[in-house]
């Protein structure tokens, strides 16, 4: 006899998570914990975001990406062995608050283990040109007891603040 497709809602009638999703997403969200090498591929150009809150985390390390003038940059490292990312130019991107660390407890994470993450946001500031800044944030332990290989223990990425374009004058 075939059973009953789950037909689980959230609030308000929308559908909800799946449970093959729910422990993919979990899934995914422990692969963080596991310590595993950096990857040996080229460093990613990262599309130009449209967006004032742009999020970045590991696989932009190496990369770059390009900004506006006024939008937040924030930054998800996926272990607590990270240290507090830190800007190369602060007058142009500029913490907005102290980098903040969330240990997880999931499944699979235990203590000492660096599951969790480090978020930390910046606010691109505007000036009459473009500005590169690098972001950076490093790491000695790679897991519990584990020191990181080379290219695990370094993150950067390039960030270009693009200077604001000023809004369309009416001409008439």
């Amino acid at each position: 006899m075939a059973r009953p497709r789950s037909t689980a809602r959230q609030a308000g009638g929308a559908p909800g998570i799946s449970r093959g999703h729910f422990l993919l997403a979990a899934l995914l969200a422990t692969a963080g914990c596991a310590g595993s090498p950096a990857p040996t591929q080229p460093a990613p150009t990262l599309p130009t975001p449209s967006r004032s809150l742009v999020v970045l985390s590991e696989q932009a390390d190496g990369g770059s990406v390009t900004v506006t003038a006024g939008a937040t940059v924030r930054l998800v490292l996926h272990s607590t062995f990270w240290a507090a990312p830190r800007s190369s130019a602060p007058d142009r991107l500029a913490p907005v608050a102290a980098a903040s660390s969330a240990p997880s407890t999931g499944p699979g994470c235990r203590p000492g283990s660096g599951c969790g993450t480090v978020t930390a946001d910046f606010l691109a500031r505007g000036a009459a040109t473009a500005a590169t800044v690098r972001l950076t944030s490093t790491r000695t332990s790679c897991g519990e007891a584990v020191r990181c290989r080379p290219g695990q223990a370094d993150f950067t990425v390039t960030v270009v603040i693009s200077p604001a374009t000023p809004a369309a004058h009416d001409m008439r």
